[in-house]
């Protein structure tokens, strides 16, 4: 389970540079706990994460070989975005379709162990592993 923080439900449409630090560090921490959670080794994952642009927000991934995690700070009136998709291999950068995640999800233990399960699966990991 995760503690969203307040910032990624606020409008930050003009926010500014510190707001999208802000997003983009909670976002980092986030996925870190996803992938420790998941059982990650260091070698098998990656977080890199795409500074906000003029008329785009911050994304932070979560990278394996056959699975990518993004959290996106879009500068609408609206949430930040999680969602994956399954890939092949580290050269593909456009993977499968999004699969959107509400971030209520996360914020309840049943259902982001659920969402464990399923990234998981989409990213064939040994669910008997250590």
């Amino acid at each position: 389970m995760l503690k969203i923080p307040q910032i990624f439900y606020a409008d930050r449409r003009s926010a500014g540079v510190l707001a999208d630090a802000a997003v983009q560090n909670c976002a980092k921490a986030i996925l870190h706990k996803v992938a420790r959670d998941l059982r990650l080794r260091g070698d098998e994952h990656e977080i890199v994460s795409e500074p906000a642009r003029r008329g785009c927000g911050c994304r932070v991934s979560l990278r394996t070989p056959s699975l990518m995690l993004d959290v996106t700070n879009m500068p609408v009136n609206r949430p930040v975005a999680v969602c994956f998709r399954t890939r092949r291999g580290r050269k593909d950068m456009a993977g499968g379709g999004d699969n959107d995640v509400p971030l209520a999800q996360l914020d309840n233990r049943e259902e982001y162990d659920a969402l464990l399960g399923a990234l998981r699966l989409a990213a064939g990991l040994n669910l008997e592993k250590p």
